[in-house]
């Protein structure tokens, strides 16, 4: 019983063990320059497009506002008018 036990401890052992090698060395990749620049790089280039999204989402609603608010109280489009000709 007692060489049951120690090698039921033994296995127990070099499988935790083999376990926690592994999630160190993945921790230690993850935290390398190299990663953590990329995942910046990364997380930057998402939230500029974010951004860039954002903003063209923006001008299409105030765009859309003011042809609603222009026909809604008839007010012309002074850019359309105001735009000088072609050869002036």
């Amino acid at each position: 019983m007692r060489v049951f036990t120690l090698a039921v401890g033994l296995g127990a052992g070099l499988l935790l063990g083999a376990y926690a090698v592994r999630r160190f060395d993945a921790a230690r990749q993850a935290a390398s320059p190299v990663h953590v620049a990329g995942r910046a790089g990364q997380a930057a280039g998402s939230f500029s497009e974010r951004v860039r999204f954002a903003a063209e989402e923006g001008r299409r609603a105030a765009r859309d506002r003011e042809a609603e608010l222009r026909i809604r109280y008839r007010v012309p489009d002074v850019t359309a008018a105001t735009a000088p000709a072609v050869g002036d």
